[in-house]
C-alpha cells in the first residue's frame, strides 16, 4: 500500500520525472549491501538481496513468508510460517538497518530503498518524490500508552482544580486499562490474521507446485539440488596475443578472403595478433549456446519459485558422482552436450549424424525424419525441431531431463515449453491422456516444432508425446 501511495504521489507531483532504471536501482542496492550496516549482517544482506532481485525481475508479487524462509533462512520442508516468525522478525531487522543507514551513511543517497510494512516487496524511491525517511522513535504499546497518560495527568495538574483531580486520575486510569484491553484484542486479531495469511501463502505455494504436474514432480520431490548441465560446443575463436605458442601450433590458418570476411563481420573488433595472419584456435570450455543460457535462467527461476536449489556445471566438468547423486537437466543435444545421449532407456526419437531427428517408429501421419529449415537467400534458421526427453539416471534412482533442439534456438524453445505456464499445462495434459488408466508416464519424449524469427523461437507446437520403456540397450 505504501508503495502504491508513493507511486501516486510521484505521478501527481512530478509527472515528467524520469523513471528509475534497472542500473540505478541495482547501484542503490549495492551501496546499501556494502555499507557498514549490512556488510557484517549476512542474513539481512541475503534478505534484502533476494527481495530486491525478485522486484527487479518483475516477480515481486511472488514474495511470501514461505519462500523467504526457505531461501534466506534455510528452513526445510517442515517450515510453517504460522508457527515460526523468523521472516517477520528478519523483515523488522532489515527495516531498522535501512533506517539507520539512511540516517547516517546513506543520508545523501539519491535513491532509497523502503520495505513497506505489510509487504516484503521493496520500493525504490528517488529523493524528493516521497516523504523523507525520518528516524521516529520506536515505542512499545505500554510506553506509548504511558506517555499519553502522563500527558493527561500533566494537563489536569495545570488546571489547578484540586477538588476533581483524584476523580480525573481515576478516570484516566480507567481509560488506560480500557486502551490496554483494546490493544491486546487488536494484537490478537492481527496475529490471527497474520497466521491465516501465512497459512494461505503456504497453501498457495503448495498448489502452485502442484500445478507443475508430472513434468516437474520428480525434481520437486528430490532431497538434493537439481544439477543443470550446460552444453560445451566446440567453438573456434581468433588467436590473440595472449595465447601461448603451444596453442598456436594447433591453430587453423585462414585464407586472406576468409580472414577479411571474419574481420568484417566482427566490425574490426577481433583481438588478433598483429604479427601473424588471422588464425583460429579451439575453445572447448569457453562458450555455450544462447538458447542454453536462456534455458538455464528459465529453469532456475522456476525451481527457485518452488523453493528448490540448483547447481550449474558445464558439460565438460561433470563427473560420474554428479550423475549418481543428483537429478539432472541437460541443455543442448548430442552435437554440443556430451551427456545428452541414451543412458538406460531406448528412445523413440534420436539425433543423427545428418543433423536431423529420426523417428524410429513413426505413427500414422508422422514423418520419418525431421530437418531444420533455412532461408536459402540469407542462410537464417526459419524452423527447428526439439526434444524434451525424460529418462532414468545412471543408477535408476534419479531423473534426467534433456532439453535439446537441433540448434540452440530449439533448445531455448524446449526450455520455454517446460517453464511457460500455458505450454506446461498442455504437456501435462498430453501426458495424462497418454495412459489414462495408469496416469502420466514417468519417462517419455515430446517432439516440438519451432518457428524461428531473427534467431528467436516464436511459435512452439507440440507434435507428439511417446512413453519410453526402461530397458537396457
Amino acid at each position: 500500500m505504501a508503495a502504491q501511495i508513493n507511486s501516486t504521489l510521484q505521478t501527481s507531483a512530478e509527472p515528467t520525472r524520469r523513471k528509475l532504471t534497472q542500473e540505478e536501482m541495482r547501484q542503490a542496492l549495492d551501496r546499501v549491501l556494502n555499507s557498514k550496516h549490512f556488510v557484517h549482517a549476512p542474513m539481512k544482506q541475503r534478505f534484502l538481496r533476494l527481495t530486491c532481485d525478485f522486484h527487479l525481475n518483475g516477480r515481486g508479487g511472488d514474495l511470501n513468508e514461505y519462500l523467504i524462509g526457505r531461501e534466506v533462512f534455510d528452513r526445510d520442508d517442515s517450515y510453517n510460517p504460522a508457527t515460526d516468525p523468523i521472516v517477520r522478525v528478519g523483515a523488522h531487522g532489515v527495516r531498522e538497518k535501512l533506517a539507520l543507514y539512511y540516517q547516517k551513511e546513506g543520508a545523501d543517497d539519491e535513491i532509497r530503498i523502503d520495505i513497506p510494512i505489510g509487504s516484503y516487496e521493496p520500493a525504490f524511491i528517488r529523493r524528493g518524490q516521497a516523504q523523507r525517511f525520518e528516524a521516529a522513535p520506536i515505542l512499545s504499546a505500554e510506553a506509548e500508552i504511558g506517555r499519553q497518560s502522563q500527558g493527561e495527568v500533566n494537563a489536569e495538574s495545570a488546571t489547578g482544580q484540586s477538588r476533581v483531580a483524584g476523580r480525573k486520575r481515576t478516570l484516566a486510569m480507567r481509560i488506560v486499562v480500557a486502551a490496554l484491553s483494546i490493544a491486546v484484542i487488536v494484537l490478537l486479531v492481527i496475529n490471527f490474521g497474520l497466521r491465516e495469511k501465512a497459512e494461505s501463502q503456504a497453501l498457495a505455494l503448495v498448489k502452485h507446485r502442484d500445478s507443475y504436474g508430472a513434468v516437474w514432480a520428480p525434481f520437486l520431490k528430490s532431497d538434493k539440488p537439481t544439477l543443470l548441465i550446460l552444453s560445451n560446443p566446440t567453438v573456434h575463436r581468433a588467436m590473440n596475443g595472449a595465447d601461448p605458442e603451444a596453442l598456436a601450433r594447433r591453430a587453423i590458418k585462414l585464407s586472406q578472403e576468409q580472414a577479411a570476411m571474419l574481420t568484417s563481420a566482427s566490425g574490426g573488433r577481433l583481438p588478433i595478433r598483429q604479427d601473424q595472419p588471422l588464425q583460429l584456435v579451439p575453445a572447448f570450455n569457453m562458450y555455450t549456446g544462447i538458447g542454453e543460457a536462456i534455458g538455464v535462467y528459465r529453469i532456475s527461476s522456476l525451481l527457485q519459485a518452488a523453493a528448490r536449489q540448483t547447481i550449474l556445471k558445464q558439460s565438460r566438468s561433470v563427473g560420474p558422482e554428479d550423475l549418481r547423486d543428483h537429478d539432472q537437466i541437460l541443455l543442448g543435444s548430442v552435437y554440443s552436450n556430451q551427456w545428452s545421449k541414451p543412458l538406460s532407456i531406448k528412445e523413440n526419437f534420436v539425433y543423427t549424424a545428418r543433423t536431423t531427428i529420426e523417428n524410429l517408429a513413426p505413427a500414422p501421419g508422422e514423418q520419418h525424419e525431421y530437418r531444420a529449415v533455412f532461408d536459402e537467400r540469407t542462410g537464417n534458421l526459419l524452423e527447428d525441431y526439439a526434444l524434451i526427453t525424460v529418462t532414468p539416471g545412471v543408477t535408476g534412482e534419479r531423473t534426467v531431463m534433456v532439453l535439446a533442439g537441433i540448434f540452440s534456438e530449439g533448445t531455448e524453445a524446449a526450455a520455454e515449453f517446460v517453464t511457460n505456464a500455458s505450454y506446461l499445462s498442455e504437456l501435462n495434459q498430453r501426458l495424462r491422456q497418454l495412459i489414462p488408466q495408469a496416469g502420466p508416464p514417468r519417462h517419455y519424449q515430446a517432439l516440438l516444432k519451432v518457428r524461428v524469427e531473427n534467431s528467436f523461437p516464436t511459435k512452439i507446437s507440440l507434435l507428439t508425446v511417446r512413453e519410453l520403456q526402461t530397458t537396457a540397450q
